[in-house]
């Protein structure tokens, strides 16, 4: 078990007493209405709810043979597994993220120089990188489509963070939520609780990607003879940094991306747009990430900026390098939430959390503020504590008692319309 616990550029504060969760929620009331508040989802709340754990390819290698992510074409199925055991040798830690950009890049790069690349003295043709990526792919969409269709119940810690959000003063610019996961468990969460928000596509039928909406918003008219118009409540921006499994880029006179819920087929599993990890700087250059990354950077570079960033281990360079930038913004702060903060070296914990550790103890800055605190459940995920998604969402993000009441209304008013109880029943009560 980590302790519950807070640091405030590198002094640790336990939360084991009135005044220090009173003093930690206050300090969290303040930065959250700053002007400009932008918050960065991690895998860490999804991991809760089954999503996959990507940081070790080989972790996954049996479960590529299985019959629900398989390829269905036998012998495209062995050459893949032929060039991923070339590639992810037996005791080499690759993750499944950085995998998909080798392939990206030995695809570019055999297209470039005409001809196929070597790894070793091993050529690697293009319809072996090509089934390779489908098939890992296929293995990510399918776990991501398990994970979507969990329960209700299970997005109610979600539903709480982005509830809370958006209780921020009407007259604060939008908020904006940023993730790296590829599920779609923020867009239920955000479909249950009534909110409506950009997520930089448009149409109906066909609904395409056009990042341009991002600087549309929402008013109604108002009832004077002036003609006023009022701003829509509870609306924010939803940006999906590495991509989304219902993401399809599409071949037309551009290049097209575009929501699709339909199950792709084996040979449509290369256009599912998940991000292949921003290793490479050449990576973030592709439309529509960059526009993605664009967009994250311009945000957390406004003045009177906080950045809440939950269940992410800030693994990911580029996006570092963007929030690190932001602090040479004096008015700029930085939220972190994590279930553990680990030492370098420590063998229980490795690399993961081993960034923040640095934060922490070098950067010593008042501007950084990482809440931690987890205890594990018997799969190993972690369940309550200051640094989880469940217990920060529901016990440490700052509430307002106003949404609480109207969130009670909706729930009497979805009571008031349900049937009666059938006469029958009455008259035996």
């Amino acid at each position: 078990m980590n302790e519950n616990q807070y640091f405030f550029g590198d002094v640790a504060t336990a939360l084991d007493n009135e005044e220090a969760k009173n003093k930690l929620v206050q300090r969290l009331r303040q930065y959250i209405e700053l002007r400009n508040l932008t918050v960065l989802i991690g895998n860490g709340c999804s991991i809760p709810l089954g999503a996959p754990v990507l940081h070790d390819t080989n972790r996954i290698k049996d479960e590529l043979g299985d019959e629900r992510y398989r390829l269905t074409d036998k012998k495209q199925q062995d050459r893949a597994r032929k060039l991923l055991d070339l590639l992810v040798p037996p005791g080499t830690i690759l993750g499944v993220e950085p995998l998909l950009t080798i392939l990206s890049n030995l695809r570019a790069n055999a297209l470039l120089l005409g001809r196929p690349q070597k790894v070793g003295r091993s050529t690697i043709l293009d319809e072996d990188v090509s089934a390779l990526e489908r098939l890992v792919k296929k293995w990510l969409y399918g776990r991501c489509k398990a994970l979507n269709e969990v329960p209700d119940e299970a997005l109610r810690h979600h539903e709480e963070l982005l509830r809370r959000i958006l209780l921020r003063s009407t007259t604060l610019p939008r908020c904006k939520v940023f993730t790296t996961n590829y599920d779609l468990l923020l867009e239920r969460a955000l479909d249950n609780l009534g909110v409506l928000y950009f997520d930089g596509f448009l149409g109906t039928l066909n609904r395409t990607l056009r990042t341009e909406s991002y600087h549309y918003d929402l008013y109604y008219p108002g009832e004077t003879t002036e003609g006023r118009v009022s701003r829509v409540d509870r609306v924010l921006h939803l940006y999906k940094m590495h991509g989304s499994v219902n993401w399809r880029r599409r071949a037309t006179a551009g290049l097209d991306v575009n929501i699709s819920y339909t199950t792709p087929d084996d040979a449509e599993y290369g256009d599912v747009m998940i991000y292949p990890s921003p290793l490479k700087v050449t990576e973030m250059n592709g439309y529509p990430y960059a526009e993605m990354f664009r967009h994250f950077s311009a945000h957390v570079h406004q003045p009177q900026s906080a950045l809440l960033a939950i269940g992410y281990s800030f693994q990911d360079d580029h996006i570092n390098r963007l929030i690190y930038q932001a602090l040479s913004i004096p008015s700029f702060v930085l939220i972190i939430v994590l279930p553990e903060v680990t030492t370098p070296g420590d063998p229980t914990n490795p690399a993961p959390q081993n960034e923040v550790w640095r934060l922490i103890n070098l950067v010593r800055s008042k501007r950084i503020l990482v809440i931690t605190g987890a205890q594990k459940g018997p799969d190993g995920t972690y369940t309550a504590g200051a640094g989880t998604m469940e217990e920060f969402s529901s016990t440490w993000m700052p509430d307002i008692r106003e949404l609480t009441v109207e969130s009670n209304a909706r729930e009497e008013t979805r009571k008031a319309l349900k049937p009666l109880t059938p006469p029958a029943e009455e008259e035996e009560a």
